[in-house]
């Protein structure tokens, strides 16, 4: 009994290191902050049903997610940036949002839009200020 409760523990401190650890931890700290900030940049993609939005704020946080038929947010990918001239790197709290973005954004002041680019594939997805 002893050894079956030893690997028990030996199994789970591990693993609730890792979640304590993990990136939606993370936010779960920097909610209120992210909450808090307000709108600096706004972008917006249209789509038939489900327009996407980068909304870029204040403390160098940031959020990606989708409306269905332009009033339920169905998904949402906080996250927080750097900014290096008019390149945004990009770290998201959920990798998902890095799998349908990118870690990097560029923003075009004159055309008012911004532009998500994989180093390998090239662009990914196009929004325009609205």
């Amino acid at each position: 009994m002893n050894n079956v409760r030893s690997i028990c523990l030996t199994l789970l401190f591990p693993l609730a290191f890792l979640i304590s650890c993990s990136p939606l931890n993370s936010f779960k700290k920097d909610k209120s902050l992210f909450e808090s900030s307000r709108v600096v940049t706004k972008y917006k993609a249209v789509a038939d049903m489900n327009d996407a939005y980068f909304v870029i704020k204040e403390n160098n946080f940031f959020e990606f997610y989708r409306e269905l038929f332009d009033s339920l947010k169905n998904t949402s990918y906080p996250g927080k940036y750097t900014k290096k001239g008019d390149t945004l790197y990009l770290k998201f709290y959920n990798r998902e949002g890095n799998n349908l973005l990118s870690n990097k954004a560029l923003i075009n002041s004159e055309k008012k839009e911004i532009i998500f680019f994989d180093t390998y594939t090239g662009v990914k997805k196009k929004l325009i200020f609205n």
